[in-house]
């Protein structure tokens, strides 16, 4: 089972400051470092890195080769990337000092085809996963096509989109969202608990997998009809830009790998819990072997407490 990511690519600037910039102030960051970024780029990495074959579906500028390049380092295809003549999509992030961040991002070269859609979808076959974020353009496009070619849609609607319900939701096989986006998505207030937003979502799209990711209160599930719930793994919070795309790339690995639901939400919280323990977002996310050292540290300090 393949994962092909419709996603985007970016450049990320990222800026450390005490607290987040208010209207009308104007403040002095600690430090200004560029790293790679995009919600697509982060989960194509992520998911190849923990064992899955990943072909990205995307497209770049002229200043966007680096981006490539880490795509397959990590052990994706991208081969495929449409390259276009505009910049590439870039992002400024602030981090503050408690390592939470506000993300603004410029699509740039994040505009896709119809044509190149097809060029993807025909590197894929009935039953792979076909993963889409909302940074790029076509999202409707996207999973009203590869719901009609068989293709299993995985929907992460982040940014959350403007208008839901012109997209052609109900053909979305999974969601992966935040506890923000499961609000949104299942028009609950901010701040509901995520087991009831579960029940919400479950209300609206009754036949779809769902997927609930609430930081440090860890992530509840509902698949293939059964609840599932996994912890939070605790660790001293650097960043936490790209946690989620981690959780989503190391969770379709797992599911592609045929690996148990509750073993899937697991492995893929130990990965998120790595990428917060550091800097960046690509460059945060671990590697299979890290994940795997991760958690048998945790199993022997469980046997010995």
């Amino acid at each position: 089972m393949k994962i092909l990511n419709f996603g985007s690519l970016n450049i990320d600037n990222v800026y450390t400051v005490e607290e987040f910039v208010r209207p009308g102030e104007t403040v002095t960051a600690k430090s200004h470092t560029v790293f790679a970024g995009g919600k697509g780029l982060n989960q194509s990495i992520a998911a190849a890195r923990a064992g899955a074959e990943v072909i990205h579906g995307g497209a770049i500028g002229p200043d966007g080769g680096f981006l490539a390049s880490l795509l397959e380092e990590a052990g994706a295809d991208a081969g495929h990337l449409l390259r276009l003549d505009i910049p590439t999509g870039h992002t400024v992030i602030e981090v503050d000092a408690g390592g939470q961040n506000r993300i603004l991002v410029w699509g740039g070269a994040n505009r896709l085809t119809h044509a190149y859609l097809e060029d993807v979808f025909a590197c894929g076959s009935d039953g792979d996963i076909v993963l889409l974020q909302n940074e790029t353009s076509l999202t409707d496009s996207i999973i009203r096509r590869a719901h009609g070619l068989g293709f299993r849609v995985v929907f992460n609607p982040s940014p959350f989109p403007v208008n839901p319900d012109a997209l052609p939701l109900d053909d979305v096989d999974m969601f992966i969202v935040n506890e923000s986006e499961a609000a949104l998505l299942a028009n609950a207030a901010p701040g509901t608990a995520p087991a009831t937003l579960l029940e919400h979502l479950h209300l609206r799209f009754p036949s779809a997998d769902l997927v609930v990711t609430a930081g440090e209160r860890g992530t509840i599930a509902l698949l293939g009809g059964a609840e599932y719930v996994q912890e939070a793994f605790p660790v001293k919070i650097v960043d936490t830009t790209g946690a989620g795309d981690t959780f989503c790339g190391y969770f379709l690995a797992a599911a592609c790998a045929h690996k148990s639901p509750q073993a899937a939400l697991c492995e893929a919280s130990a990965a998120a819990a790595l990428a917060v323990s550091r800097a960046g977002a690509a460059p945060s996310i671990p590697q299979a072997d890290e994940v795997r050292t991760f958690l048998k540290k945790r199993m022997f300090l469980q046997q010995i407490e």
